[in-house]
């Protein structure tokens, strides 16, 4: 009678793991028949903002259904992925995050992993950053600039963003990989920032180089380094940080787009798909580099791993340099 009982309960385990099987499947056949929306985690014309609506149009024409960016600015982009980790896992709603709200996956204020909650789709693209000094600095290289920031310790200063943001944490890891000591000005946003660099009210500054670039060629500031394999276009005669001898700041920028975690394979590939196609349209990456950012479609699983190490690599410096988010 037991045995009778243990093939009976198989049977029935079977036939509702077809039925599981056969309902995911016809929902990712079916998939999209509705309209789609991305959630961002900073305001309109933001870079991620900026990414989504290049990416978005062409999507909608690919999926042949609406792609709706859906901007839920707040906590350095803790809000929106808050909200993105807890939408259904049904293709209907994905997030665009980039680095920072990597970083800030580390503040107390976040319930999100961005390892166990999202089912990445593929890298959009990164956007390098470069370290620029104000012209009045003596220096011409980043290793004469990291030897006079040994011989006047404490003297020079770095601006950033904000406590947390991507400058803030390259700034503190040249300051831990070359035992200098700098100290650190927030800002609040990026231009703020880049405006007291080019007015000489601080000595240097990480961001991307998009920005930067004109005021480079006009000889109002000096570009040290740049991230990335490759040198440049906008700025050729800038080395690489690996050229420049500090291969550990060769760290930028990126952009991805994701699902929340239990999203059927069967959709992540296909939205995979319609993504690196995507990417691939001329006009779309003609329109990204043109902001800056190099496209870099992957496959699921490569950006999988990517932003696995990313995540980690971020935790690494704020632990190496003591920083803790709130």
């Amino acid at each position: 009678m037991r045995n009778r009982r243990v093939l009976v309960l198989a049977s029935v385990a079977a036939v509702t793991a077809a039925a599981a099987g056969v309902m995911g499947t016809a929902s990712a056949q079916s998939y999209p028949s509705r309209p789609i929306s991305i959630i961002l985690p900073f305001p309109p014309g933001s870079g991620n903002d900026t990414v989504a609506r290049i990416i978005g149009p062409k999507i909608t024409e690919e999926l042949r259904q609406p792609v709706i960016v859906d901007n839920r600015p707040g906590a350095g982009g803790v809000v929106a992925a808050d909200a993105a980790s807890r939408a259904a896992p049904d293709g209907y709603t994905l997030f665009l995050p980039s680095s920072s709200v990597a970083i800030n996956m580390y503040s107390p204020r976040a319930k999100y992993d961005m390892v166990r909650d999202f089912a990445p789709i593929s890298v959009v693209g990164e956007l390098p950053f470069v370290l620029v000094v104000h012209a009045s600095m003596p220096v011409r290289t980043l290793k004469e600039l990291v030897a006079l920031a040994k011989r006047r310790p404490k003297e020079l200063n770095y601006a950033s963003s904000g406590l947390g943001g991507t400058g803030h944490l390259l700034g503190e890891l040249l300051r831990t990989s070359t035992d200098i000591e700098i100290t650190h000005v927030p800002y609040k946003g990026s231009g703020a920032a880049a405006r007291e660099l080019i007015s000489g009210q601080v000595h240097m500054l990480f961001t991307n180089m998009s920005s930067m670039a004109p005021y480079v060629k006009a000889g109002r500031l000096k570009a040290l380094g740049v991230s990335g394999s490759q040198r440049a276009s906008v700025l050729p005669d800038v080395p690489t940080m690996a050229e420049a001898g500090y291969p550990q700041l060769d760290i930028g920028t990126w952009f991805a787009l994701v699902a929340p975690a239990a999203t059927p394979g069967a959709i992540v590939a296909e939205l995979n798909r319609c993504l690196v196609k995507v990417l691939a349209m001329p006009d779309v990456r003609e329109q990204l580099v043109r902001q800056g950012v190099d496209p870099k479609p992957t496959t699921a699983a490569a950006a999988a791993d990517y932003l696995k190490k990313d995540v980690a690599r971020w935790g690494k410096i704020l632990k190496d340099a003591g920083i803790t988010l709130n």
